[in-house]
C-alpha cells in the first residue's frame, strides 16, 4: 500500500487499522499476489495459478474482501473478465470501506483510529506534492458566459461523458457526521459498478446526476474531483467539517491539500445588500462583516487569499452581487493516470 503517491505512514494507528481490517492470512495472501495498489490487477484464474490454490477458494476470498471494500473488483472493459486490485489507503480503502455496510461497532473504532492517524501525519500525506491529486470545480452556473470555459472546468462535462454513474454515501461524513447530507458522492464507470455491485451505490441517469449536483450546491457543498482533464474516478461534494481533503487546508494548513479552481470571487459593492449570506455559506471564511466605524462605511469584507473559487457565494447571493472571474489558466494533466504520475514526480521530500 505504501507504493502509492499518497503513502501509508507506518504509525501505530495505521498498523492497528490494518490489523482490524485484515486477518494475517488475508494480508499475506494479498501481499503475495499484488505488488502495488491499482497497478497490477489480476483475474481469479491468474491468482489461482500463482498461489496453487483452487479457483473457487480464490474467488471466495477475493469476493469476500471486495464485498467489505478491502479489494477493488471491476469488470475489465476490454477483456470482459472480472479483475481484482489492491487498494491504497487513500483514495480507496478509506472511501470504499466507510461508504459500505460494515459492522457499526467496528466502524466507530476505525473512525477514531483514522481521525488520530489523520492528525498525526496522514493529512500531510494526502497533500504530499506540488501537483495536488484533487481539485475544486466551480459551480457551473456561476461562470460567466462571456468567459472561455474549458471542458475540465465544467462539472457537467464529467457527468455527460461517463459510461456509468452512481451515487454513494460520503465516507468522510459517515466517519465524522455533520449537518450536511450523506448520500452525496458520485462515482464513475468501474467504481460505479463496484459500489452498486456491493449493494451500496445506486446507478443514476445523466439527468438525475445533474439534479443531484444542484441539490449539493443548494446544500452548500464544494465540488471536488481528480486533478485531471478527463476520466475522473469521482466527483465528491465536500464540506470543511468532515472532508479529509478540505480539512487538509482549513485545519491542517497544508497548502498542497488540493488545487483551487482557476477562478476567484468578485463582489460588486454597489449591488451588495449586506445580507451576510456570503458569510454564512462560504466554507473557507473568505467573507467578514465590517461595522460602520472610524469613518469607514458598513460593508462585507472579502479576503481573496482564502478563496478557492468554488462559486458557492455567487450561487447563493440573492442580489447577484458576486461573480467568478478567471485569475489563472492552469491546465491539469490529461488523464487520472497522468495526474498520479505527476503527483509522484513533484512529491515534496
Amino acid at each position: 500500500m505504501n507504493l502509492w503517491p499518497i503513502r501509508t505512514p507506518r504509525t501505530n494507528e495505521i498498523m492497528e487499522i490494518l490489523h482490524v481490517l485484515y486477518t494475517e492470512e488475508e494480508a499475506g495472501f494479498l501481499a503475495e499476489i499484488f505488488s502495488a495498489p491499482y497497478q497490477d490487477e489480476k483475474h481469479a484464474q491468474e491468482i489461482a495459478d500463482m498461489t496453487n490454490m483452487p479457483l473457487d477458494e480464490v474467488v471466495k476470498i477475493l469476493n469476500s474482501l471486495a464485498d467489505k471494500g478491502l479489494v477493488f473488483r471491476f469488470p475489465h472493459w476490454k477483456k470482459k473478465e472480472t479483475y481484482y486490485a489492491l487498494l491504497p489507503l487513500v483514495p480507496g480503502l478509506f472511501e470504499f470501506y466507510f461508504s459500505g455496510l460494515a459492522d457499526e461497532e467496528k466502524k466507530e473504532k476505525l473512525a477514531t483510529l483514522f481521525e488520530k492517524a489523520y492528525k498525526s501525519g496522514l493529512a500531510m500525506e494526502a497533500g504530499p506534492s506540488d501537483y495536488p491529486w484533487e481539485r475544486v470545480i466551480p459551480i457551473e452556473k456561476t461562470l460567466q458566459v462571456s468567459q472561455e470555459i474549458l471542458p475540465f472546468e465544467r462539472v457537467s462535462e464529467f457527468i455527460r461523458t461517463a459510461h456509468k454513474i452512481a451515487v454513494i454515501p460520503c465516507a468522510c461524513r459517515t466517519k465524522h457526521p455533520c449537518k450536511h447530507p450523506v448520500d452525496t458522492c458520485i462515482v464513475f464507470d468501474s467504481s460505479a459498478d463496484f459500489m452498486v455491485g456491493r449493494g451500496i451505490g445506486t446507478y443514476l441517469s445523466i439527468e438525475a446526476a445533474l439534479v443531484l449536483l444542484e441539490d449539493m450546491e443548494k446544500a452548500g457543498l464544494v465540488h471536488t474531483t481528480t486533478n485531471s482533464q478527463r476520466r475522473p474516478q469521482f466527483i465528491c461534494n465536500c464540506c470543511t467539517c468532515s472532508c479529509l481533503i478540505l480539512r487538509g487546508l482549513t485545519e491542517m494548513h497544508n497548502p498542497r491539500a488540493f488545487a483551487i479552481s482557476n477562478f476567484v470571487a468578485q463582489k460588486d459593492e454597489d449591488a451588495c445588500t449586506l445580507c451576510r449570506t456570503c458569510i454564512e455559506v462560504c466554507p473557507f471564511d473568505c467573507y467578514f462583516y465590517h461595522y460602520d466605524h472610524d469613518d469607514e462605511p458598513e460593508k462585507i469584507g472579502f479576503n481573496p487569499e482564502r478563496c478557492v473559487g468554488c462559486g458557492l457565494c455567487s450561487y447563493h447571493c440573492p442580489a447577484g452581487a458576486i461573480t467568478l472571474r478567471r485569475v489563472r489558466n492552469e491546465v491539469p494533466e490529461e488523464t487520472a493516470r497522468d495526474a498520479w504520475l505527476r503527483v509522484e514526480k513533484e512529491r515534496v521530500h
